[in-house]
């Protein structure tokens, strides 16, 4: 069977159909429709989450500060470079950028009338999710898809350029590089212009990525588990859809295999970076009946996740942040209460470490650098950083909800 009669109709070829470009645009339409509709949905719903705090956090820093910040986490600069750079905007303005690169990625699979692929790329979940996302993966996956594009049009430097811009906005970015193993000139151009990423990421603290843990969970925090028999139906159908090899397979798995490898995977996260080699392969291998199954499936899962988002209550640690609003006391925050204190209310980090990286957890080890008088504190219910000040001082509970307090301490 030739891979015309396999092809979805989408899949149109170079040359265009034969009855002009109407059928074309109707294709593309349809496609953006595909593409804006969940993203645009999960952009409003979804509240804002812990990591996009983090983002507004580092970005309101000085580019040699954004550096220095790094030294205590597990990530590279330039996606924050880039939102400090356009005047650190609101969470919700830098989503909307986080859109904006996810449909760069689009246009160029359209350009290339990868029409099927890039249907398959606007409901691939994890591709939805980030795409509205204040992180680096949609900026990350952007110069992905640009490289792999490039590298498919034996454009190898093109391709060097994309995966170290990628590798500069997350370190999966990286995984890419060795794609150029074959151009072995390109190759060593990418090496070198991402010697001061990997020199980088040699001086981060390994416990930066203790959460990731050694068999990463999903992450239902992010994206509801989709039920049971829609993950098996899903599940088949990749298989399915996958089981012709083709360029892009290599493409797809050679980066995977690494991310397990040196245990930096992450569901979702991962998956979202990966997207547009993985969509030309099954684009490519997949028979024209699936094409319309898989879409309808991703769908569904979307609908869940964006369903479940909707119906969230608000988070704890931001309910209770946002009980600080108006108080005139000084307000001392300890753990990840700190961050999303200082959202809202200026606030003295408990310890003073947790304001160096408040992304992660700084246990007090004593009361000494608490200030004297009357103030305001908030954190965990349990936090051992209560007890210390219990101590020494009095405290008097004003409000508490699942699993933040907020006291009034003299």
């Amino acid at each position: 069977m030739s891979e015309h009669v396999r092809r979805s109709p989408l899949a149109v070829g170079r040359g265009g159909s034969a009855n002009g470009q109407q059928p074309t645009a109707n294709i593309v339409a349809g496609i953006l429709i595909l593409f804006l509709a969940p993203r645009i949905a999960l952009l409003y719903v979804r509240q804002p989450f812990f990591d996009e705090l983090f983002t507004h956090w580092i970005s309101a820093k000085p580019l040699g500060g954004i550096l220095q910040a790094l030294h205590y986490d597990s990530g590279p600069p330039l996606y924050y470079f880039l939102m400090h750079l356009l005047g650190n905007p609101p969470i919700l303005v830098a989503r909307g950028l986080s859109l904006l690169f996810a449909t760069i990625a689009l246009v160029a699979l359209l350009v290339r009338r990868q029409f099927t692929a890039a249907a398959l790329l606007a409901v691939f979940p994890p591709a939805v999710l980030f795409a509205v996302d204040a992180r680096a993966y949609a900026l990350c996956a952007m110069f992905v898809t640009l490289g792999i594009l490039a590298l498919d049009s034996d454009k190898p430097y093109a391709a060097a350029i994309a995966f170290v811009a990628a590798a500069y906005s997350h370190y999966y970015g990286a995984l890419f590089i060795v794609l150029l193993a074959r151009r072995w000139r390109a190759l060593a151009v990418a090496i070198v212009l991402f010697a001061p990423g990997a020199w980088l990421a040699l001086h981060q603290p390994r416990g930066s990525m203790a959460w990731v843990g050694s068999f990463p969970q999903y992450p239902e925090a992010l994206f509801a588990r989709p039920p049971l028999w829609l993950i098996a139906v899903a599940a088949v159908l990749l298989v399915v859809a996958a089981v012709r090899v083709n360029r892009y397979t290599v493409m797809t798995l050679v980066p995977l295999a690494l991310a397990l490898a040196l245990r930096v995977y992450f569901p979702l996260r991962f998956e979202s970076v990966i997207a547009t080699p993985l969509v030309l392969w099954l684009a490519a291998s997949a028979r024209k009946i699936l094409i319309p199954l898989l879409i309808a499936v991703w769908l569904a899962i979307c609908a869940v996740g964006i369903f479940d988002h909707l119906q969230r209550p608000i988070d704890d640690y931001r309910d209770a942040a946002m009980h600080l609003r108006g108080v005139r006391e000084p307000v001392v925050a300890s753990g990840y209460l700190y961050l999303e204190t200082i959202m809202v209310h200026p606030a003295i980090a408990f310890p003073a470490e947790q304001a160096l990286h408040p992304g992660w957890r700084a246990p007090a080890t004593s009361g000494s650098e608490l200030p004297p008088g009357t103030f305001i504190w908030i954190g965990e219910r349990y936090a051992p950083e209560l007890a210390l000040i219990r101590r020494s001082r009095s405290i008097t509970p004003l409000y508490v909800n699942g699993r933040a307090l907020i006291v009034k301490v003299n």
